[in-house]
């Protein structure tokens, strides 16, 4: 048998997997997994001599467990599934993010939250980064490729007297402040604790760091956002700081003598 043929063995039948995960766990008679399963008690014993040919599993007396060769299949498989699944959790959001999905650990985002706009729930991605900045914050990191009026507002309401605040945009974000949001960029540049960096080329993504908890946000063409993962996980945190501090040191910090929309 082919390792092909193995695995076609294997996924051919939904009590399958289900058997080896319960015979991880304990020896049974294959009527006791029959029962563990729900299936009929012929269909066990045909898995059984299936996996007991591939090595997956022994017959002690009357009972069958696992094989460290069945543990290994089973493992395997699994990792297989959790990849597919977070595949599929996370197709929008790594279609949409650019050139960064490259560098970040799937299986590490996949244990964030995901949140991908539906049309039932359009804003959802939104509403997750509203419930982030709910309250004033201690540190506020933000990295935007667009200019929102919801997102200034909700900024403002985060932004306390001893808050600590730095903002990446590109050029085109600071033309489109200065145009349409002065008020916006003028009040910011009124706290003394707000630093505003421009990156040269244009942003692909959105990322915002408040205290120790991350959203990270995926655009489409239009600029809308269509999926976002947040979380608190340690890992997850590093890799957003390693990342905000690589587009912070390619860019230039604007002073507020130089944001005249004149």
């Amino acid at each position: 048998m082919t390792a092909r043929e193995d695995v076609a063995f294997l996924v051919g039948s939904k009590c399958r997997v289900e058997s080896l995960r319960v015979l991880r766990g304990e020896s049974l008679r294959p009527s006791s997994l029959a029962d563990k399963v729900s299936c009929a008690r012929e269909t066990a014993q045909r898995n059984l001599a299936g996996f007991t040919d591939r090595g997956w599993v022994e017959k002690q007396n009357s009972s069958y467990r696992l094989t460290v060769a069945g543990g290994m299949v089973l493992d395997r498989y699994e990792e297989l599934e959790r990849s597919v699944e977070n595949a599929k959790n996370l197709d929008v959001f790594l279609s949409n993010i650019g050139d960064v999905a490259d560098e970040v650990d799937t299986d590490l985002l996949a244990a964030q939250t995901v949140t991908t706009s539906t049309p039932d729930n359009p804003h959802g991605p939104i509403d997750r980064w509203l419930d982030l900045v709910d309250g004033v914050v201690d540190a506020y990191y933000g990295v935007t490729p667009i200019v929102s009026r919801v997102f200034n507002e909700a900024a403002e309401g985060a932004i306390g007297p001893e808050t600590h605040m730095e903002l990446v945009i590109d050029e085109s974000v600071l033309k489109t402040s200065r145009e349409q949001f002065p008020d916006a960029l003028e009040l910011a540049f009124e706290l003394d604790q707000f630093t505003l960096w421009v990156v040269p080329t244009d942003l692909e993504y959105g990322l915002t760091i408040v205290d120790d908890h991350v959203w990270v946000a995926a655009y489409d063409d239009f600029g809308n956002i269509v999926a976002s993962v947040d979380g608190d996980d340690e890992r997850f945190v590093e890799w957003a700081h390693a990342c905000y501090d690589d587009l912070r040191e390619r860019s230039r910090q604007v002073e507020p003598e130089n944001v005249s929309t004149s």
